[in-house]
């Protein structure tokens, strides 16, 4: 007896559903489905309602067939986003110890409390000393940056301040040259080329970005890519690059995504992002306010402060639309010349 014969016979001999099993099974199915939304709910901490309405969105539209799901997954060990900080943390305090000897006189009392921190020492300075040198932010204590602390201002957002004039005046009189050197890439990906791209693992949907620095490290394939991007973000003064905190890239949400409440690694940057494509649906949350991005518009915040960004209002078609910005890292500008010159050091990628 063949193979074909033997599968025909176990088939013939199998009973036919009975009424009972067939309530089994949808009993079966509707408490797993029950307690999947449970502990999704409990995981995501999003609202039933969002989570009801991706759900359907997910059994009744199709995703986009060419978007990042193709492209490099950043799971890698040397990644500060994924699971470097212990690492970086050893690294950063051989560095400090080797810095000490050699440069002792050069090194700032708050770049020291800072290193202090990092080891769980409490600072050489008391806080009525602190209060006599400096104001201290009301935000300060709403920070929680994972890897590295400074004593720097503190704003959730700098859009009502005095600082990047000139990278923000550069960026939006170069905006044309941006969005098509975007949209090339972008068109590319849509089209199947997932060169250059990589996409961020979250929970909820779909976020991947096309890097021009990441982590402090030149990627010169993007920048041939995209070489009038790379020229202006080149000649922005206060960029941070050669820094393991510092990125710049083209960055994509696609709708039905949700990047869950966290913080930044160090408040040593202040973050920008240029508005490219805004659909209606996506904003981003830092330290409780939000923000709704805009197309050509700049928006300057501090991300290690609690922050979130989603796109929810929009159809997961082919044809949706992801929401992007040109995001860049600046250095904070308080951080003084000779302190760069020393967190250069202690932070090379």
């Amino acid at each position: 007896m063949g193979i074909k014969e033997c599968c025909s016979a176990f088939l013939a001999g199998l009973p036919d559903p009975a009424l009972p099993l067939l309530h089994s099974l949808i009993m079966g199915t509707s408490v797993a489905a029950l307690l999947l939304l449970f502990f999704y709910k409990k995981y995501t901490n999003l609202p039933l309602k969002i989570i009801l309405i991706h759900m359907f969105k997910k059994v009744f539209y199709l995703l986009p067939n060419h978007d990042h799901s193709e492209s490099e997954v950043c799971k890698n060990p040397d990644c500060v986003r994924c699971s470097k900080y212990e690492v970086l943390k050893d690294q950063i305090i051989t560095k400090w110890n080797n810095l000490k000897l050699n440069e002792p006189d050069s090194i700032s009392n708050r770049l020291e409390d800072a290193i202090r921190k990092l080891q769980g020492i409490s600072s050489s300075e008391s806080a009525g000393e602190h209060s006599k040198k400096e104001k201290r932010s009301p935000y300060v204590e709403f920070q929680r940056p994972t890897i590295f602390h400074m004593n720097l201002a503190a704003n959730p957002y700098w859009n009502d301040f005095e600082v990047f004039k000139l990278e923000t005046e550069l960026l939006k009189l170069n905006f044309t040259i941006i969005m098509n050197e975007f949209k090339l890439v972008f068109d590319a990906l849509k089209n199947g080329d997932s060169c250059g791209w990589k996409l961020n693992d979250i929970n909820m949907g779909h976020w991947c970005i096309f890097p021009f620095i990441d982590q402090g490290i030149l990627n010169e394939s993007n920048c041939q890519r995209c070489p009038n991007v790379a020229g202006i973000l080149g000649a922005l003064p206060s960029i941070m690059k050669d820094c393991v905190f510092g990125n710049a890239c083209f960055s994509i949400l696609y709708p039905d995504s949700y990047i869950k409440p966290h913080h930044g690694p160090s408040n040593v940057r202040l973050r920008c992002h240029l508005g490219l494509l805004i659909p209606d649906g996506c904003w981003l949350e830092v330290a409780g306010t939000q923000y709704k991005w805009k197309e050509q518009e700049i928006v300057i915040f501090d991300d290690s402060f609690e922050h979130s960004a989603a796109f929810m209002n929009q159809s997961s078609s082919l044809q949706a639309s992801p929401r992007a910005v040109l995001l860049i890292d600046f250095w904070h500008p308080d951080v003084t010349s000779d302190e760069k010159k020393d967190l250069l050091e202690l932070l090379a990628p």
